[in-house]
């Protein structure tokens, strides 16, 4: 019998087995546990959104300033185990790519540079372990488990693996499969049905990479990270290349015009992810001091301890005040009140008119020239950039405050819907992509015009999308919206079982599993089950589980702390 199963051997479940380690390792009176990691990808620390042979179309959209935060692994050592340091991100990047951080203009890496760093680093703890007898990776997927006597037995696809038991399991999945909308099952059957017709659900797959080559007049659903990378695979067929437009920042697409591609993203509002500040230099104006941080996280702390009394709105006004200072430094001639009710209404989504926002009823391509010029500095910021900005800087603070707090789960849900309002600007695009998205817009390989909710028709020759008087015309379809993780919806045979079962409880009806702040997963009556679950399918209970240093957070740690109290104390 294992001692511990971790499933899922992505960057969390990387960092979970470090963490382990790395207790087990100042904590001397302690039995060294027998592990199984179990993970179906080919590589390990990757999982699927890191995989190191995904195309350089596919960027990450958080800056070498801020991945900082991913920081460097620290030596183990216990009896016969010694284990090297492994360098931060930024450390590794600099000696094997040769990068430096610059003041003035952030670096966003291919996704595949990330992959390859997660990679070498779980290789570099794992294969130690393999020789000691510590581990056993098993490569295959785990699609049952249940507990006997709190034992877990874990099964695997098409008994790719015998079955194997472990006293303990641990959950590190990351992206897993969502039950198809109406909309979408309806396009895939409609591509089903008719040859040269296309519908990518995932796009993100080996089948999808070598279906974008084919593709010449594509539909997108979804206006966000995802639409960009499904744009710029999509245009590496062309012999194309973007150059600088006189002194900048604006570009033109160059290429042969005689290739016949045509891209239409829609969504139900139409609008775009805004790019993120060009740099520091321009970055460092959302700054929240160091006393407005530590008043806001008093205020926080106070309105969640007496949470019984507690709305949304009243979370919501000390990061609106933060958020309201910040503006003033830019804009002191505005009425205070005014100020306020419209960062509150615009964070709950009630739509107020002011001439402070920027326009959205501005075409497309317009809208994201001044966005970029926001990002450059070159031009005042709005009221609704400024909020996405300085909602952004304040995350780490948020994170730690709403994870297992004493928030209602109605309250939590509310407060987790308002920060994925704010997802548009605060995880937004290196501006550099969106000039790249003006530039084919402008060459007219990029069409916005249907943007805004379109129509949608089938037709013989895929589908027809209807704004008005104007009508576009595709013979593929890919979805490039993300689903939030919603533990009803999640169609993966092995959470499905252990929801079917009711070891999974969920938070809320439309978030996560119910965690406590260990990762233990608890029941309908609040008891603990031999499972631990860390990561974005414990949403709700967690707060902040999309970002690749929340795989290296201070929770993972938490999480090994009490695996090594509980069970491997002598």
């Amino acid at each position: 019998m294992y001692s511990l199963a971790i499933i899922g051997l992505g960057p969390r479940g990387l960092n979970a087995l470090e963490c382990l380690f790395i207790t087990l390792s100042r904590k001397r009176n302690t039995t060294i546990p027998v592990i199984a990691l179990i993970e179906s990808q080919e590589e390990i620390g990757t999982g699927s959104a890191w995989n190191t042979q995904q195309p350089n179309a596919n960027a990450i959209n958080i800056s070498d300033r801020d991945l900082v935060g991913l920081t460097k692994r620290e030596t183990i050592d216990r009896d016969e185990l010694h284990i090297a340091a492994f360098p931060s991100f930024i450390d590794w990047v600099r000696d094997y790519k040769n990068h430096q951080i610059d003041e003035k203009i952030d670096t966003y890496f291919n996704r595949n540079v990330m992959g390859h760093y997660l990679h070498q680093r779980a290789k570099s703890i794992v294969e130690p372990l393999i020789k000691l007898g510590i581990v056993n990776l098993i490569n295959a997927r785990a699609t049952g488990l249940i507990l006997n006597n709190q034992i877990a037995e874990i099964s695997f696809e098409d008994n790719k693996h015998p079955d194997i038991i472990a006293q303990h399991g641990l959950l590190t999945t990351g992206h897993l499969p969502e039950k198809w909308s109406v909309q979408d099952q309806e396009f895939n059957q409609h591509a089903t049905d008719n040859e040269g017709i296309f519908y990518i659900h995932n796009p993100y797959t080996q089948q999808a990479y070598t279906l974008y080559k084919q593709l010449h007049s594509v539909a997108i659903k979804g206006m966000g990270l995802s639409m960009i990378d499904v744009v710029h695979l999509c245009i590496e067929q062309i012999e194309g290349e973007f150059k600088m437009e006189g002194s900048g920042p604006f570009l033109k697409f160059q290429y042969d015009t005689k290739v016949n591609l045509k891209l239409y993203p829609f969504s139900l509002d139409g609008l775009p992810v805004m790019p993120k500040p060009l740099g520091k230099t321009v970055d460092q104006q959302f700054n929240v001091s160091k006393p407005d941080r530590d008043r806001l996280k008093e205020k926080l702390h106070q309105l969640i301890d007496h949470s019984q009394f507690t709305k949304i709105e009243d979370i919501l006004k000390p990061i609106v005040d933060v958020i309201e200072t910040v503006y003033n430094r830019f804009n002191d001639d505005v009425e205070s009140d005014d100020i306020s009710s419209l960062i509150t209404n615009w964070l709950m989504d009630k739509k107020t008119n002011s001439s402070l926002w920027l326009d959205t009823n501005l075409k497309t391509a317009d809208y994201l020239k001044e966005a970029c010029l926001m990002a450059y500095g070159a031009r005042p910021f709005t009221l609704d950039y400024t909020i996405g900005q300085v909602w952004r800087h304040l995350q780490p603070e948020l994170y730690p405050i709403f994870t297992h707090s004493n928030l209602s789960p109605e309250i939590q849900s509310q407060f987790i819907k308002v920060d994925e309002f704010t997802k548009r600007y605060s995880y937004g695009p290196p501006v550099k992509r969106v000039l790249q998205l003006i530039a084919l817009s402008d060459c007219g390989i990029l069409d916005f015009s249907i943007a805004n909710n379109p129509t949608i028709i089938e037709n013989n020759n895929g589908w027809a999308l209807k704004k008005q008087s104007t009508e576009k015309k595709a013979h593929a379809m890919v979805n490039g919206v993300l689903a939030s993780p919603n533990l009803k919806n999640i169609n993966d045979s092995l959470i499905n079982g252990m929801f079917n079962t009711n070891y999974l409880e969920p938070f809320h009806d439309e978030l996560g599993v119910k965690t406590n702040e260990h990762g233990r997963v608890l029941t309908e009556t609040e008891s603990t089950l031999n499972l631990s679950i860390l990561g974005r399918n414990a949403k709700g209970s967690v707060y902040g589980v999309d970002a690749i240093l929340e795989c290296f957070s201070p929770k993972i740690m938490a999480w090994a702390d009490q695996y090594v109290k509980d069970y491997l104390m002598q």
